[in-house]
């Protein structure tokens, strides 16, 4: 398997394990998608998966750059984040809670809708980016080229 990865097989196992448990933790996606998915179908779950993995991608594209890790480093730019994350899933309670059962039919693209509210509820995600700063660069193998590993 090194071969077709750069990076050894045990190091490949032992990183899709961590991927796993970290992705089946409930969090604020999951609760998300779960709602959207019960609600209003699977059109509805897809178009908000497709906006989680975008934030995933541009977490992962920020952390690289070292952004994600002087977040985790300032206390107040972290704490702004979070809190950020905390008043939009409370937005998107209230206003599940307060809108009618035609929410969804009255918008043009109910679609892109729930694609910027799954890529907000990921960028506004604190455990996104300290899975980028603090798990993936234990699985980084030494002497080895890290962007292609990453």
């Amino acid at each position: 398997m090194s071969e077709i990865l750069p990076l050894s097989t045990a190091t490949f196992l032992s990183f899709a394990l961590a991927a796993l448990l970290i992705e089946l933790t409930p969090g604020p996606n999951m609760t998300y998608l779960a709602l959207v998915s019960a609600n209003d179908g699977r059109r509805a779950g897809f178009a908000t998966v497709a906006g989680i993995a975008l934030g995933l991608a541009v977490i992962g594209g920020i952390a690289s750059f070292g952004v994600a890790e002087l977040i985790q480093a300032s206390s107040l730019l972290y704490e702004g984040l979070r809190w950020a994350g905390t008043l939009f899933l409370l937005y998107l309670a209230w206003e599940g809670w307060t809108a009618g059962t035609d929410v969804v039919s009255s918008s043009g693209n109910p679609g892109g809708k729930y694609f910027m509210r799954g890529l907000v509820t990921n960028l506004l995600n604190p455990k996104a980016a300290i899975f980028y700063v603090t798990v993936l660069p234990t699985f980084v193998e030494a002497g080895r080229p890290i962007l292609a590993q990453t």
